[in-house]
């Protein structure tokens, strides 16, 4: 068995990621975690569900009293006040920080030992601690994984497998997404979408039409030709729209995929090849930053190629 750190606790994902890996004590994970959690998991206390050669052993984050709350409700036997400790007693680390400011300290810990490290949205703050931490791991031989969960959507997915044959070559591609906090923390979930479903094609200029924190309408225009709507607004469901040289195709992103999302996460630690290659997790960060950019320049473009 493979011990695991869970750092940064600030948030419900970790409740989730873990309570997937080690199992949970119902009593425990409904009195510590947010109430929209408890349907995501059976009625009494459960094992884990994956990583049979994975469980998470030590929890670490600024604030210790909710990681001491993570830990009780997932099984999580020690907690501790060093995230060096956290880092020499185990083999790998899922970084759950919802501040993206953290994520390269956090990481760095682990690749630089040459641990394989998952990375909880967004990947960094910044390109510039994107590709430094890319380049740790690569230097270290270590795997550093990032995705969203939406990227496992069985929907999304579907659509993927058929684009080729019912809708041809992407022209114009639109996605609607909720977004609850800013453009790095919660519009990344669209912008991933976007980017697996032009599988990471190279980003030429993003625009930021929207106004304020939680609504933003990103215009991409991609090195291929074709050209990207992104709608992140406060309460939008999640949806994408490929119209293409051959048709068009409407889908509804509706699943919990976190279950199938841990398990790629797993597997990219065993295999060391990372769930999203790191340019197109590092492109994702680029445009994020090219879209705040462009709203404080009131929509101007900005040019990433």
């Amino acid at each position: 068995m493979k011990n695991l750190a869970l750092v940064g606790l600030n948030n419900s994902h970790p409740f989730i990621l873990s309570a997937l890996v080690n199992g949970g004590d119902r009593e425990a994970f409904v009195r510590n975690s947010p109430g929209w959690t408890h349907g995501l998991f059976p009625a009494g206390d459960w094992p884990g569900s994956v990583g049979d050669n994975w469980r998470f052993t030590h929890a670490w984050s600024r604030d210790r009293e909710f990681a001491a709350k993570v830990a009780e409700a997932t099984r999580v036997p020690t907690v501790t006040d060093s995230l060096e400790e956290a880092a020499a007693a185990t083999e790998g680390a899922f970084v759950c920080d919802m501040w993206g400011e953290y994520h390269r300290e956090q990481a760095l810990a682990f690749l630089t030992r040459g641990k394989p490290v998952f990375v909880d949205k967004p990947l960094a703050a910044s390109a510039e601690d994107a590709r430094v931490m890319i380049d740790t791991a690569l230097e270290n031989g270590a795997v550093l994984s990032h995705c969203s969960s939406t990227r496992f959507d069985p929907a999304l997915i579907a659509l993927r497998g058929r684009m080729a044959e019912r809708i041809g070559k992407p022209g114009i591609i639109t996605v609607c997404a909720p977004c609850y906090q800013d453009l790095a923390r919660y519009a990344v979930h669209g912008i991933e979408i976007m980017s697996m479903v032009t599988g990471g094609e190279p980003v030429l200029s993003v625009r930021n039409l929207g106004s304020g924190t939680r609504r933003h309408i990103l215009v991409l225009e991609f090195a291929d030709g074709a050209s990207g709507l992104i709608h992140a607004w406060e309460g939008h469901a999640y949806s994408v729209t490929v119209t293409g040289t051959k048709g068009q195709d409407v889908i509804a992103i509706t699943s919990n995929s976190y279950l199938p999302m841990v398990k790629a996460v797993l597997q990219s630690f065993e295999t060391g090849v990372p769930v999203v290659p790191y340019e197109e997790a590092l492109q994702v960060i680029r445009v994020i930053e090219a879209g705040a950019l462009s709203q404080a320049r009131d929509g101007a473009p900005v040019h990433l190629l």
